[in-house]
């Protein structure tokens, strides 16, 4: 058996309609914080709201040149079914997150242990 999957520690928020390569290597905004191996879920704001996909960091965060805010390289994996808001909010551990979600944010303990249950098998971040 391989390594584990890691637990997400992170939300990144998506806006519906907007596209993002499956399986390739880009650059996402993110906390400061991020660290390559960090694993952070992908919530699809406005239709369809919920969780669609992971993306596993491959670099720390450095400054966005000429911008504000973080960025660091990922890879993005979807998420098939997607985990719907309903879902998110019907789990106590992960209210308090999906309630009022606004921009990326760090993942309590116990709602990133719960994410991790939830998502289906995932292989191991690159």
């Amino acid at each position: 058996m391989g390594p584990a999957a890691p637990t997400p520690a992170l939300v990144l928020v998506h806006r519906a309609g907007a596209a993002v390569d499956v399986g390739a290597p880009r650059s996402y905004c993110c906390l400061r914080s991020t660290a390559a191996g960090t694993r952070a879920v992908v919530y699809r704001s406005a239709r369809d709201q919920g969780v669609v996909g992971v993306v596993d960091f491959l670099s720390d965060a450095v400054p966005r040149a000429g911008r504000h805010g973080w960025a660091a390289d990922g890879v993005f994996r979807q998420v098939e079914p997607y985990l719907p808001r309903a879902a998110l909010l019907a789990d106590p551990d992960l209210t308090a997150v999906f309630a009022h979600l606004q921009s990326r944010r760090r993942l309590p303990e116990a709602a990133a242990r719960r994410l991790g249950e939830m998502l289906p098998d995932l292989p191991p971040g690159p």
